[in-house]
């Protein structure tokens, strides 16, 4: 800014003779910069009565104010240095500095190598869904299909998905839940333990592993083995690591279907407009 004067915590490390331009961290401090260095510190409410120092530069101490922690911890930040930064902690940042989606995305790939979590709406509702997405759901008339978030709980799903499988109508429906803990699974998906447990355990132990600050992930895994024994001695037993089933094939026994047995497979979608989102249909196989 004009007539800005930067301090030793907003020396530019790339200028610094003692840094190496390759350390990790230098570009997300660049840009981190950059975000702070377009905000005018005197049209940030939370500032009112802190002068806000020479020229208007919104300063590494001013975000540290904004966000609830020490100058020497967001300067750590700014730095690139490696810290144990909290998704809540660069949430804030964020807010602080007025990033765009995209720029928010950016700041958690490049600090913590995740994307940002979903932003409740009101008492926890999910954030409202692209319209292109919905429409592609209700649309979907042939195959029964649902999208499910992280932790697979169910978002939405089809008239199909309802008929096929009615408990994803029930409030909380969760895939994990009743795929390993509900008595009906066992009955509906054929040869259980080695279709669906082993499976569905291994794509768990993949998610435990992905986000360890992910305490819904956390929860479920702690639920399925604190409440099934079975699902306790395959955990302990295999070490397999699924991502997905995409492609999977499954033997089926519903009502819909008259109790007859179906083969179905799996298709799994990520909507680019929500990639925190998985779109799964089911289509059946010839006999």
């Amino acid at each position: 800014m004009a007539g800005a004067k930067a301090g030793a915590g907003d020396r530019d490390p790339a200028r610094d003779p003692a840094r190496d331009p390759a350390d990790d961290g230098e570009s997300i401090s660049r840009l981190l910069r950059a975000w702070r260095a377009r905000i005018d510190a005197r049209t940030v409410p939370g500032l009112r009565g802190l002068h806000p120092g020479r020229g208007r530069l919104l300063s590494q101490r001013h975000v540290a104010r904004l966000t609830g922690v020490s100058e020497g911890w967001y300067r750590a930040l700014e730095a690139g240095r490696r810290q144990d930064f909290s998704e809540s902690f660069l949430l804030r940042v964020a807010d602080a500095l007025r990033l765009s989606e995209a720029e928010t995305l950016t700041l958690f790939l490049a600090v913590c190598g995740r994307r940002p979590p979903g932003s409740p709406g009101p008492a926890g509702e999910l954030p409202e869904l692209p319209q292109g997405v919905k429409d592609l759901l209700v649309q979907q008339t042939t195959y029964p299909a649902y999208l499910s978030d992280n932790a697979w709980n169910i978002v939405a799903s089809n008239r199909l998905m309802g008929e096929w499988f009615p408990w994803v109508l029930r409030p909380g429906a969760n895939l994990m839940r009743w795929a390993l803990l509900h008595p009906e699974a066992r009955e509906q998906m054929l040869d259980w333990e080695d279709s669906c447990a082993r499976a569905y355990l291994a794509m768990l132990r993949v998610a435990a592993n992905s986000d360890p600050g992910d305490a819904a992930l956390r929860s479920l895994v702690r639920e399925v083995l604190d409440s099934d024994a079975d699902c306790r001695r395959i955990w302990a037993e295999e070490h397999d690591v699924v991502e997905h089933r995409d492609g999977d094939v499954f033997r089926l026994r519903l009502p819909y279907h008259g109790h007859r047995e179906v083969r179905v497979t799996s298709h799994v979608l990520l909507p680019i407009q929500r990639q925190d989102l998985r779109f799964v249909f089911i289509t059946p196989l010839a006999d």
